[in-house]
């Protein structure tokens, strides 16, 4: 069991919208402090980019717990000030760590605060803001209360050794300094991403591009790339000059578009923009070209060396020459003479850049790798504890998407509008209903886990239900588990009704049966999310696979066993290429959740869990239903806590028709109860409805609700009873969840691969 979670408050002056790249590096680094400490929760401050108007606008790191904005709109220097330090002394005590990615209080106020609290304070040095520039900046009669304010702090981060060096000089302390470069992370790649990507902007095979990351702006210096590509095409006509970062200062964009028009080298030059995910434009590129004049660390160099790219960068003493290395890893230039020459002998000799592109990537594994850069971090906050051994490799995983942070979340849209991806089933307006069983072994829901509970022979049995799907044309998604997949007795009868189009195929993940098993068995760990997120991802990539080699289809939907989705389970999602998933019941939160009136309100309806709108959560379909159900948030948790049953409030409850809760399921719920369900959510407007059971339910004697033949016959009865139902009342359709996912261009179910 995890303790009580540790918190470390990040403070920053600007944040997204409007971009930064320390805060796109607190995003990266976050994400691997979870994954190194999952304990170990990251909130944001931001103090002068105003609060966005929309909610989801700062929804881009699901690893920062929140993201709180100071300021509704840019306030005079004293309210500021007046609002920050009120703020601290409201929400202090939440944190046992404070570190402030710039120095953002003038007067000292906040810093003192946390002194006086007992919270470690951290600052950090990231661009041209090391403590004598810092102090430099107060008058001359203030110079010595700054230099003391500065002394508050138990450690400085510098993260080149220019701002390292800096710090040592003037600290009182030099022990307190700390040189820790902004790491990186190369998350996997698509196969065909880099033939895709040059195709995009017509660059053939043998064509060099040439990149640049960064925003767009005066300091980071395009211009000068712009004006020295007519050179390059002199000597290669097919070369490419890709600019992608946001447009910083529009005057200046604007006049990098002239440039390009003056020059005539329009088709050779791309303004991508700025990209969320820039990494397939790495995987695009020949070589990185960067002509930044100022930088606290350049991170997008290294990145690119990590993408096992050549670099080409202006030289900035104490900043790059310690990994840009002459000849070996790329080339540093202070004019456009040395520019061009590093440039033409790349884009000239292929193996040139395939052998310093290894020895980069190489040094950046060593030097730059974001998991010992987070693991720095987490020492520095005095939480080196939390850090686990042996080592953990770097997972890759993003950390752009949510199942369960409302922030990155967006309505699906109505089922039947036809619309395109996630618009519904596409028949006109009537609603559908998805039927997911839960492929599994069996075992004794009374007694504890058990990583010997294999036994699938259930499986057999399944087409005594499918003589109900065939009546009611109902085509289920089997979502199998790992003892299903690695089972003949598992395999077999899944692959005869895969092999006659009787079914679709997805994933389900019970990690007590499921390798690597590396974590203890037990009620905890029995809910995937609550597992380490390199644990979580290496299970689901094993399942995934395991479920590849036994049907040779990838499956496409997800669903983690006892609806045990965690924090980083849409990210694990999305690295392994799942299209859906139905991890989430409503109204059924885990015991963690449970006196939280949110997880009470999970939205039934399917809903998209990242801002690219590649992975939607189709949820089990369960509500609280009754005259109170407006006010179930708050008294669910009251009725449905454990042991209220013994007061019998909540059968009273139900038989007075206030409030209950239902889940669309023949287990535990009677029909007429299915049926009270289904009314109240088409009042509500819903229009996508899940229904779900266990597959041992098929056979008498392995889970509670089937325990003899008879109920088995009853079990049966209630899927005849409610599709019918669900067709003649309600007027609905069966639809399959790849209908539900990609609405009027819903593609086929692939088949079994005849090698199965």
């Amino acid at each position: 069991m995890r303790g009580p979670p540790r918190r470390v408050l990040h403070v920053l002056k600007y944040y997204r919208p409007a971009f930064t790249g320390e805060g796109v590096f607190l995003e990266r680094c976050s994400a691997v402090m979870q994954e190194l400490s999952g304990a170990t929760e990251h909130d944001l401050l931001v103090t002068h980019t105003p609060r966005p108007a929309a909610p989801d606008a700062a929804a881009f790191c699901s690893t920062l717990r929140r993201v709180v904005y100071l300021n509704a709109r840019p306030a005079r220097t004293a309210l500021h000030h007046a609002r920050l330090a009120l703020w601290f002394l409201r929400n202090l005590h939440r944190y046992d760590a404070v570190h402030f990615r710039t120095h953002a209080d003038w007067y000292f106020l906040t810093y003192l605060l946390t002194r006086l609290a007992g919270r470690r304070l951290v600052l950090s040095a990231t661009l041209d803001d090391s403590l004598p520039v810092l102090i430099g900046h107060y008058r001359p009669g203030l110079r010595r209360l700054a230099t003391a304010g500065f002394r508050l702090f138990h450690a400085y981060v510098g993260i080149s050794p220019r701002l390292h060096g800096q710090n040592r000089a003037v600290a009182a302390a030099p022990e307190r300094c700390h040189l820790v470069p902004c790491g990186v992370t190369v998350p996997l790649a698509a196969p065909g991403t880099r033939e895709r990507m040059r195709r995009s902007i017509g660059a053939g095979p043998d064509d060099p591009v040439l990149l640049f990351v960064g925003g767009l702006c005066a300091r980071k210096d395009p211009l000068f790339l712009i004006e020295a590509m007519p050179a390059v095409l002199v000597r290669h006509p097919g070369a490419r000059l890709v600019l992608v970062g946001p447009p910083l200062e529009p005057d200046y964009v604007r006049g990098l578009e002239r440039a390009v028009a003056a020059s005539g080298i329009g088709g050779a030059v791309v303004l991508a923009g700025e990209r969320l995910d820039p990494h397939p434009w790495f995987e695009a590129a020949d070589l990185l070209v960067f002509a930044s004049r100022l930088e606290g660390f350049g991170t997008v160099v290294p990145e690119a060396m990590a993408h096992g790219l050549p670099v080409v960068a202006r030289r900035l003493p104490g900043v790059n020459e310690s990994f840009v290395l002459e000849g070996e890893t790329g080339f540093l230039f202070e004019d456009r003479a040395g520019y061009l020459d590093a440039v033409l002998r790349l884009a000239g000799d292929a193996a040139l850049r395939r052998r310093l592109g290894a020895a980069g990537k190489a040094l950046c594994a060593r030097q730059f790798g974001m998991r010992g850069v987070a693991a720095r971090y987490l020492g520095i906050y005095g939480l080196a504890d939390a850090v686990p051994s042996p080592e953990v490799p770097e997972s890759g995983l993003g950390c752009t998407a949510s199942i369960t942070d409302s922030r990155f979340h967006a309505p699906a849209g109505a089922a039947g509008a036809g619309t395109g991806a996630g618009a519904g089933a596409g028949r006109g307006d009537a609603p559908v209903l998805v039927t997911m069983v839960d492929a599994e072994e069996a075992f004794d829901w009374s007694r504890p886990f058990s990583r010997e509970a294999r036994d699938v022979t259930s499986m057999r049995s399944q087409h005594l239900a499918h003589r109900v799907f065939s009546r009611h044309g109902v085509v289920p998604v089997y979502l199998a588990d790992y003892p299903v997949a690695d089972q003949d007795s598992g395999r077999a009868p899944l692959r005869e009704l895969l092999r006659d189009g009787l079914c679709d195929l997805g994933a389900q993940l019970h990690p007590w049966v499921t390798p690597p098993f590396t974590e203890a068995v037990g009620e905890a760990n029995s809910f995937a999310g609550n597992l380490p997120a390199t644990v979580e991802l290496e299970k689901a990539r094993r399942l995934t696979r395991a479920l590849e080699d036994a049907f040779g289809i990838a499956p496409r939907i997800y669903r983690t066993g006892r609806f045990g989705v965690g924090p980083r389970t849409a990210d694990v999602l999305k690295q392994l290429g799942y299209a859906a998933d139905s991890s989430v019941s409503p109204c059924w939160p885990t015991a963690a959740a449970r006196h939280d009136p949110a997880a009470w309100a999970s939205p039934p309806a399917p809903y998209w869990v990242d801002r690219e709108r590649t992975l939607m959560e189709i949820p089990v379909s369960a509500a609280l239903v009754g005259r109170l159900a407006p006010h179930g948030g708050r008294l669910a948790p009251l009725l449905f806590r454990p042991g209220a049953d013994r007061l019998r409030l909540a059968g009273a409850a139900a038989r007075l028709g206030l409030l209950e809760r239902i889940r669309l399921s023949p287990e535990g719920m009677t029909v007429e109860e299915a049926k009270r369900l289904t009314r109240a959510m088409l009042a509500a407007g819903h229009r996508v409805f899940v229904l779900t059971y266990h597959s041992p339910s098929l056979e008498p004697g392995n889970t509670p609700y089937v325990r003899t033949a008879a109920q088995r016959d009853r079990f049966l009865a209630w899927l005849d009873e409610y599709y019918a139902f669900f067709r003649e009342e309600v007027g609905g359709r069966n639809a399959t969840w790849r209908e539900v996912r990609y609405g009027a261009e819903t593609p086929a179910a692939p088949a079994l691969a005849a090698a199965s």
